[in-house]
């Protein structure tokens, strides 16, 4: 059986486009990165849920494994950390590490709000944490390729 040409080219070309693609993505894959993805994952879902009040026990579990992945991420240093001048190095990491911890302490005030059952006060911390984020990712992730 024959198979036109087009049908081959588009076969052919569909295959490298996706090897580019798992390619950049390997790229991508730094431990900061694995930890971001999963915290992003679980604050995806309690951002879907937190208004529900019989899953505060679920949110707070959330919180909890959100916690967990940034205790290990703020041990990492931002890859674009290379990219900086020698010596701004330093202060590079450190202001980094200054924006985790503080983002940690606004996750433990969001798990306290959640607990004390304050949707005000959740959806105030949820929405700092949203600008935040948008914030800290200007100033230390790489540009997207």
């Amino acid at each position: 059986m024959k198979f036109p040409i087009r049908t081959t080219l588009l076969t052919v070309s569909t295959a490298l486009i996706l090897g580019f693609s798992v390619q950049a993505a390997s790229d991508d894959d730094t431990p900061l990165s694995k930890e971001m993805s999963g915290l992003n994952k679980q604050l995806r879902t309690l951002k879907k849920q937190v208004a529900d009040a019989s899953k505060k026990d679920a949110n707070i579990e959330l919180v909890e494994g959100i916690k967990k992945h940034l205790a290990a991420a703020k041990d990492l240093e931002p890859a674009t950390t290379k990219d900086q001048p020698a010596d701004k190095r330093a202060a590079f990491v450190a202001k980094y590490k200054e924006e985790m911890a503080s983002t940690a302490k606004d996750f433990d005030a969001l798990e306290d709000a959640i607990k004390a059952d304050k949707a005000d006060e959740v959806k105030t911390l949820l929405d700092k944490l949203q600008k935040d984020k948008e914030t800290a990712h200007k100033e230390f992730k790489a540009e997207d390729k």
